[in-house]
């Protein structure tokens, strides 16, 4: 019956449209709609042979189409929890860069401060050191002696231990895991 290529022309035209509409109600999408449909259709045409009827090609091509929408939109799902695992990883992961980072700048706050507390030469030399700077670039930059270097160094970190108290290692194991 459909084998006859004015027949499956008529049947094509017949009920293409209700097919695209029966699927645009599960997708809510004409575009979408419209690929299920001619995919049905396609379909169809690919097994027309085995249709004697008019009843049987209509139930095929509904059915088609029916498994084509519920397989789109199973697919839809799972490309939306996906989406929505994604998303979340990713807002786990800014969450922790913002944690991190608060408690960075917070600890090199709380260190700046007691630096700053430092006499104004030794505050010097551990702000140079702080650029990454060895004993000897420090001399050479400030203008003094490596033993004068050495000896402020060990004069600040004695301060520094003292004014941060409790929070000394804590904010040296901060400052290093960020080095790190």
């Amino acid at each position: 019956m459909l084998t006859n290529r004015n027949n499956f022309k008529f049947f094509f035209q017949e009920y293409f449209e209700p097919v695209f509409q029966f699927a645009r109600k599960y997708t809510e999408d004409e575009d979408i709609a419209r690929d299920i449909a001619q995919d049905a259709f396609i379909r169809l045409y690919e097994r027309r042979a085995d249709f004697d009827a008019m009843e049987k090609a209509k139930s095929f091509v509904y059915i088609t189409a029916r498994n084509l929408c519920l397989d789109h939109l199973k697919h839809r799902k799972i490309e939306h929890q996906y989406a929505q695992i994604i998303k979340t990883e990713e807002e786990e992961a800014e969450e922790q860069f913002y944690l991190e980072e608060v408690t960075y700048q917070e600890t090199l706050r709380i260190l700046r401060a007691a630096i700053d507390q430092l006499p104004p030469q030794t505050r010097e030399v551990i702000l140079v050191s702080l650029d990454g700077k060895n004993n000897n670039e420090i001399a050479e930059t400030l203008g003094i002696s490596v033993n004068s270097v050495k000896t402020l160094k060990k004069n600040a970190y004695k301060s520094l231990r003292e004014i941060l108290g409790k929070h000394y290692l804590l904010i040296l194991l901060l400052l290093f895991e960020n080095y790190s």
